[in-house]
């Protein structure tokens, strides 16, 4: 049923609340009640089996006095030796007659089976003798088809000869078992069949219940458990069973208690009915009460739909406030918002076409101009051109003075190139980026000009700065016929100036959209590559010169592209850095390469290259842990080569990570040093393991003085500070002497092996060790 008006909503709504808050009272009352009466009953069951249980250990001891004094009696055991089966027949017949004992009879040690009634048919538990032999003394015994609370005692002369065995049918005192249960329970004995399902002893019908099935499943049994108890709901009744009897530590016989619960519930029913009769009285009072409540708020609040209706086609209605309550503050508050509403849309509407630093034009009114004047052009003809402007230095100026010079830095470089493309539409894209749309102008004169202005120094909260900038170019309608091709083109000519040097205006060609092309394109394959596993480690190994062996081997990645073959580092690395993918690559390489590490021999390391942008991932130095443990490769093993570029996205966290690497035992070493941006504060700030000398230093080593003077520093420099030296790229003879003469510890190239896949590595340390020994 759909209520249309807002009275019969506010009704039905109040109505269905109290409705349903009473149908959770009850549903909750009931519970309350099946919980409580669930826990009574479990507690009250499992007193009960315990009263039984001590009822069964009573009569026990009664069977174990009776069967003891005649497997002791001298005349008795003497009959038993003898096989005088009178006389053994007399004696139980005596005894069954004298204590009511129907069941009585001798297992002698060779199976043989005296006193078994002919009705019986010598029908008893086939495992007996076996059980006997194992030393059971009481329990449950099947007897002619019927179970018995049974007892053995040994007749022994004084070796073990056999044994007495008395019984009494559990179904005759049945009623004595539970008449002392502190709840009526129901009680039935209940045996295992011969295909492993229970029956009852009396029928022999299947029990079939399935609660009760699962129970009976789940009873205990090994002789260690047999005294647990538990009570388990099974349907309307609550069930217990208890073992009675076990063949071989396997339950074979056991007792059932069940009590019915919906006979414990009987008695709240009344408080159930109380509860309905009060439940429907207080819905018919909520309705009543509802209906009038609705009527006093629906009236005003339907002038503010008809005042909403008329301010929604333009027409703006003062409503008159006619109380104090809420309904009369809403009035009060729609007047005030409908008064305001024409300033805010202005206001929201220039906030989503203007940035909110420099107020100028944003990437949303860029696009929707372009548009304009690209459809523009397309009707009349012409040509127009988009620069895109990134500042070269604000990151600097950003890092160095804060965040608030560089917002006003921002502010007067919006000025300048405004001021510079006066009668052009200029907009702020980004950060430090201006787009300008270039109509009836020389775009490449104008983009000069820009870089030229922007080339001059700016004062900026009393410092001075240059900006700088590098400009991408892209025309219409020859690079692109929509703003987003024309942004797209633009941007990767950005990307090319800046490349190229910054400082200068780059015009997009159509190579720059085919290396794009080719990059995303690598980073595709990247993506497959992880997946498919196309990835290969090969290893270089770097040579002892104090020890004259190999010391360590550099894991160098390999990519088996299922298209082009091994495809060296070189040709995605940078593709992999630029789009993230080198944390997962770097991941791999690390694991891969301690787990090969592993099997050689100790006294070999792994050197594995990081890049910057793992640094600056967090929980690097966790990927390190957990790669060593997974492989078990010791930690003083793994050697981490980092670059001198490391140190210009230095920062605390980055120092922190090599530090906790250097704690737990990880070598540290620095790739590259002396090219770029070596600094001797490097050393000074971190205490490295290894310095590796570049191999530009060593391709001149023996033709250029000054060469040598370097590497000559380097190794005497790292010995000051006990850090190993590293000499990359050393392909003669010649070389290594000259390196060994300056103090160099280690040399790695091509004289020694190229890369090799790891399954070399072994072979290659055997043969090095056979040279070594010839």
């Amino acid at each position: 049923m759909k209520f249309r008006s807002l009275q019969s909503r506010i009704t039905a709504l109040y109505s269905l609340t109290f409705g349903l808050v009473m149908v959770l009272v009850a549903v909750a009352m009931q519970q309350a009640i099946a919980a409580s009466a669930d826990a009574k009953v479990r507690s009250e069951l499992v007193a009960s089996a315990a009263v039984i249980d001590r009822l069964w250990s009573m009569r026990e001891r009664e069977l174990q006095g009776v069967a003891t004094p005649l497997a002791l009696d001298f005349g008795f055991r003497e009959a038993v030796a003898t096989d005088d089966d009178a006389t053994i027949r007399s004696a139980l017949g005596n005894l069954a007659s004298r204590i009511n004992l129907p069941k009585a009879f001798v297992v002698r040690y060779d199976g043989r089976v005296v006193g078994m009634r002919p009705e019986d048919d010598a029908s008893y538990d086939e495992a007996l003798w076996d059980e006997l032999d194992s030393g059971w003394q009481s329990g449950a015994l099947s007897i002619g088809g019927k179970t018995h609370q049974a007892v053995a005692a040994e007749i022994n002369t004084p070796a073990l000869i056999g044994w007495l065995v008395i019984g009494r049918e559990i179904d005759a005192h049945m009623n004595d078992l539970t008449a002392n249960s502190a709840i009526p329970v129901d009680a039935s004995v209940i045996r295992r069949a011969a295909n492993g399902g229970w029956v009852f002893d009396a029928s022999g019908r299947p029990v079939t219940q399935p609660q009760i099935t699962a129970l009976l499943a789940d009873m205990p049994t090994t002789a260690t458990r047999l005294n647990q108890r538990e009570a388990r709901r099974a349907g309307d009744a609550m069930v217990l069973a208890r073992p009675l009897g076990t063949s071989h530590g396997v339950v074979t016989t056991a007792l059932m208690l069940e009590f019915s619960l919906s006979e414990a519930l009987a008695e709240y029913d009344y408080l159930k009915y109380a509860v309905l009769l009060a439940g429907l009285a207080g819905l018919v009072l909520m309705a009543a009460a509802s209906m009038r409540l609705a009527k006093h708020i629906v009236r005003p609040i339907a002038a503010l739909e008809q005042a909403a209706r008329a301010l929604e086609h333009g027409e703006r209605t003062d409503l008159m406030v006619v109380s104090d309550d809420e309904i009369g503050k809403l009035t009060h508050s729609f007047n005030a918002m409908s008064a305001g509403i024409a300033q805010r849309e202005a206001r929201i509407r220039h906030m989503a076409y203007h940035d909110a630093l420099t107020d100028m034009p944003n990437r949303l009114q860029l696009g929707e101009h372009v548009d304009a004047v690209l459809a523009g052009l397309a009707e009349r003809g012409g040509q127009a051109a988009l620069l895109c402007l990134d500042l070269d230095n604000f990151k600097i100026v950003n890092d160095t003075l804060g965040h608030l010079v560089g917002d006003a830095m921002i502010k007067q470089v919006g000025d300048r190139v405004t001021g510079v493309c006066e009668g052009h539409f200029v907009a702020r894209t980004g950060g430090d980026e201006f787009c300008v749309v270039v109509t009836g102008a020389d775009a490449e004169s104008l983009a000069k000009a820009l870089i030229a202005s922007l080339n001059q120094p700016l004062i900026v909260a009393g410092h001075t700065v240059r900006a700088g900038a590098s400009i991408g170019l892209a025309r219409y309608p020859d690079d692109g016929l929509t703003a987003d091709d024309l942004l797209r083109q633009a941007d990767l000519a950005l990307h090319a100036a800046k490349a190229a040097g910054r400082g200068r205006c780059h015009r997009f060609t159509a190579d720059l959209d085919a290396e794009a092309n080719r990059r995303r394109a690598v980073e595709t394959d990247l993506h497959r590559a992880l997946a498919n596993g196309e990835f290969e480690l090969y290893f270089q190994p770097l040579f002892d010169l104090t020890h004259n062996r190999f010391s360590a081997f550099e894991a160098l990645i390999r990519w088996n592209h299922p298209e082009r073959g091994l495809v060296g580092p070189g040709e995605f690395i940078a593709v992999a850095e630029e789009t993230g993918l080198i944390v997962p690559i770097g991941e791999w390489v690390l694991k891969e390469a301690c787990h090969q590490a592993q099997t050689w021999p100790e006294t070999l390391r792994v050197a594995v290259n990081f890049s910057t942008v793992q640094f600056q991932m967090p929980g690097l130095t966790g990927v390190v842990f957990q790669a060593l443990a997974t492989s078990g490769l010791a930690a003083d093993r793994l050697e981490v080569e980092i670059t001198e570029s490391l140190f210009l996205e230095s920062s605390g966290a980055i120092l922190d990570t090599l530090h906790k690497l250097k704690t737990i035992g990880v070598r540290i070493a620095l790739d590259d040093f002396g090219t770029g941006f070596s600094s001797l504060s490097y050393l000074r700030r971190f205490p490295f393991d290894k310095i590796k000398i570049d191999r530009s230093f060593i391709l001149e080593l023996l033709s250029e003085k000054e060469a040598s003077a370097v590497v000559k520093a380097i190794t005497d420099l790292a010995a000051a500070l006990d850090m190993e030296t590293t000499a990359e790229g050393v392909e003669e003879l010649e070389q290594v002497e000259a390196l060994r003469a300056f103090g160099c510890t280690n040399v790695q190239g091509y004289l020694f092996s190229e890369p090799v896949p790891a399954g070399e590595v072994l072979p290659m340390l055997e043969a090095a060790a056979a040279r070594r020994a010839a």
